[in-house]
């Protein structure tokens, strides 16, 4: 029988015994390097909340914090009163210790780290997604919510950089199952309270507007893409459960992997996060309109690893390609060079289900690596040389060590129970390509376009090689929208912005012409 021990700490951050807040976390709007958006929840009556922030610790003295920030968005759904407060121009890489106060007092103190914006330095995330409450249908329902405990009690055991959740986060969309979801959610706050930011997916068990009104997430489409560790790594969350291939979507899919591929803006890696697998490993046929919409994307653009939900088993398959030559599998095929590792498919606390075993009983697909029928995750090593995927099981909690937040990337708690099949723990890709774009410094040489000043304010010029032709130039925000869009005129050589209406953040800016794609960043603060 598993047993969760808490700490004062811990319980007054999951029963909010001192203030009129509880329910908290963070998530993503902007550059995860200078910017969070913390969340919380209220009884509705709470006035004058903003967060006390500071890169020194002061604990519950509020006033002593040398920065606040006021709620920037309220949002009703589900009898819970969602308040957001987006912190912007963070310094990178750094740990701020924070509350939230109101006029019924003040939050327990917790604190977050910003990511770093320099690929050398590496991250470390947790890949996972079906938290959901259960259901009498299904066998095992009852030990959903324990599960669900207790992969919440390791991410905080972990410390990962972020979680990216792959949808389903409860069952039914109902009041008592939210606050079930956010009060095990705390568990991951640990026993010093660190918070740690949420990458969330659309999944089917969620109503149309859940993620964008309870998450806080840039757009009630529910897709869109991070640029995570300056170019390391690449985030695409997209939207499984819109209709069919959403011409809209995969226009907006198609356009963001262009502009960082051979752009001074490509990363190391890209990594995509969806609901509905492509060929689940239980319970489901093969999604052919997604395969026919996305795999050949994914392939073209060099993602290298892809993270699916919903079937409720762990699976992850050797890097594989789409195929209809002789030897595929489910019109795929294993290409150790050129394929996308795929995991998932949602184990955390959901229901577990009979695994598919066509093959033998550790194998559904020719091209499956290993799958389990268990409670789980993938944590996600990345580095410029190499991606590391080991699959932690929800089992023996409470003998699981600690990672200090000091702690260099992909330092693995004493005790964790990493899941050790036939082909063994550690699943590998490393880096076959050449220097990124961005990095190269041949290419640096030749990439004439920039942005002045540093940061800016309300204007900042765009400078680049005197244009031949006609060319477009496009900005977009650090989530992959496009925000304007401007022509220009042959013969010119800088172009002024006029930035004064953007809320702060870091925006991309590219270049198009009949000979290429020149890109560079604005920072932008107010």
């Amino acid at each position: 029988m598993r047993t969760l021990f808490f700490t004062f700490l811990q319980l007054a951050l999951i029963s909010s015994v001192m203030a009129g807040t509880r329910f908290y976390r963070a998530s993503y709007r902007d550059d995860p390097s200078t910017t969070i958006d913390i969340g919380w929840c209220d009884d509705g009556t709470s006035t004058n909340a903003k967060v006390f922030y500071d890169v020194v610790d002061h604990g519950t003295t509020y006033s002593s914090y040398a920065f606040n920030h006021v709620i920037d968005r309220t949002q009703s759904a589900y009898s819970l009163n969602h308040q957001f407060s987006r912190l912007t121009g963070l310094t990178p890489n750094t740990i701020y210790y924070f509350v939230v106060h109101d006029d019924q007092g003040t939050s327990a103190r917790m604190y977050f780290k910003t990511l770093p914006d320099n690929p050398d330095v590496g991250i470390t995330f947790i890949a996972g997604g079906d938290s959901r409450t259960g259901t009498v249908l299904e066998a095992g329902y009852q030990q959903c919510r324990p599960n669900r405990q207790a992969c919440d009690s390791l991410v905080a055991k972990i410390r990962p950089d972020f979680v990216t959740f792959n949808g389903d986060f409860v069952y039914s969309g109902s009041s008592s199952n939210w606050i079930d979801w956010f009060t095990d959610w705390q568990y991951t706050l640990g026993t010093d309270g660190h918070l740690v930011p949420i990458i969330t997916v659309m999944g089917n068990h969620e109503a149309s507007t859940d993620v964008y009104n309870i998450f806080d997430v840039p757009n009630t489409n529910d897709y869109f893409s991070l640029g995570i560790g300056g170019n390391l790594l690449r985030v695409y969350s997209l939207n499984s459960e819109l209709s069919g291939c959403d011409a809209t979507q995969k226009t907006w899919l198609t356009n963001d992997l262009q502009l960082y591929t051979g752009t001074a803006n490509e990363p190391y890696w890209k990594f995509v996060q969806y609901h509905v697998p492509f060929v689940p490993h239980a319970n489901y046929s093969s999604n052919t309109t997604l395969i026919d919409c996305w795999a050949s994307l994914f392939q073209q653009y060099k993602v290298k690893l892809a993270c699916e939900a919903h079937a409720h088993v762990i699976k992850v398959t050797w890097p594989i390609v789409t195929s209809s030559a002789s030897g595929s599998d489910h019109g795929f095929i294993r290409n150790d060079t050129n394929g996308i590792v795929y995991i998932g498919e949602g184990s955390w606390g959901a229901p577990q289900r009979n695994l598919y075993t066509y093959y033998n009983a550790n194998q559904a697909y020719n091209w499956t690596r290993n799958q389990v029928n268990s409670a789980g995750f993938q944590l996600v090593c990345v580095s410029t040389q190499k991606m590391e995927i080991r699959t932690v099981q929800a089992i023996n909690v409470n003998n699981v060590g600690q990672v200090q937040i000091s702690d260099p990337p992909c330092t693995l708690p004493a005790n964790l129970p990493i899941w050790n099949p036939s082909n063994g723990s550690l699943v590998t890709i490393n880096y076959n390509g050449s220097l990124p774009t961005g990095i190269s410094n041949i290419l640096q040489e030749k990439q004439k376009l920039f942005a002045y000043p540093v940061p800016a304010n309300d204007k900042v010029t765009i400078s680049f090689n005197k244009l031949i032709d006609d060319a477009q130039m496009e900005i977009y925000n650090s989530l992959g929208a496009k925000i304007k869009s401007i022509l220009l005129a042959s013969g010119i050589e800088s172009k002024e912005l006029d930035f004064t209406d953007f809320p702060e953040g870091t925006y991309s800016v590219f270049v198009i012409t009949r000979s290429g794609i020149q890109s560079c960043k604005i920072i932008h603060v107010h």
